[in-house]
């Protein structure tokens, strides 16, 4: 009823065929050799690169590279023209000054955001200052006292903007002598504040050996300034608003 299956023997397979013989019997303890998987890959196939020369190629590509972009602090031709631009800038202010008319309730909120601006700006400065004079009594390293001082960047920039921006709507009397010396104190303030950027990176470089006497001259010098400009500015501004 059902055809039975042809069971080939041995006697059955035809000797000049080699692929149809069955394999011989493996002998008793012998390591048959593992199956070799080939690797599957798709798409086109890459030449492979030594890991030495893609490492090469690498170093090349990276070493034309700029790290990171030029920062303020980074060179003094960049000092020197952002110098320029907040001083015309300071020039725009007093022409604003000049011809603009401000009614009351302006001149309130030009007071209060110039007063803002002076503690958030000259307090700031005088932080910065007190760090400097704690490393000096030894009751910080130096490396506390930039790093407080670097934070306070902000807001000593924020203070300085913010005082030369509401003072526009003041109504400055710029005939007046004190009025121009506050100006030129404010542009001496600016220019300072600038080459601070410089003085700090090169402070922050020497952290871990002691400073030059170079480098203490010029703080000193940057801070002196500092405090002679916030504080003639101060007494100026003070001075016009009594008389």
């Amino acid at each position: 009823m059902y055809d039975t299956p042809h069971i080939v023997g041995a006697a059955d397979l035809d000797p000049s065929e080699p692929d149809l013989l069955p394999p011989e019997p493996a002998a008793a303890g012998a390591v048959r050799p593992k199956p070799r998987v080939e690797a599957v890959t798709w798409g086109r196939q890459h030449l492979h690169v030594p890991t030495s020369v893609v490492a090469a190629r690498r170093s090349t590509w990276l070493a034309t590279e700029p790290e990171r972009p030029h920062a303020l602090h980074d060179s003094w031709w960049i000092i020197a023209a952002v110098a320029l631009v907040a001083s015309s800038l300071i020039a725009v202010v007093l022409w604003i000054s000049a011809h603009v008319d401000v009614d009351p309730t302006l001149h309130t909120v030009a007071l209060f955001v110039h007063l803002a601006s002076l503690v958030l700006g000259f307090g700031a400065v005088l932080v910065a200052d007190y760090l400097v004079l704690v490393w000096l009594s030894g009751r910080c390293t130096l490396a506390e006292a930039i790093g407080g001082a670097s934070r306070l960047h902000l807001p000593i920039w924020a203070g300085l903007v913010g005082l030369v921006a509401s003072g526009a709507l003041l109504e400055p009397d710029l005939t007046s002598g004190l009025t121009r010396i506050k100006m030129i104190l404010v542009l001496i303030l600016t220019i300072n504040g600038l080459q601070a950027l410089i003085l700090s990176r090169r402070i922050s470089q020497h952290v871990p050996i002691p400073l030059t006497p170079r480098l203490m001259g010029w703080g000193a010098a940057t801070a002196l300034i500092s405090q002679i400009c916030w504080w003639g500015a101060v007494w100026i501004g003070f001075w016009n608003a009594e008389n």
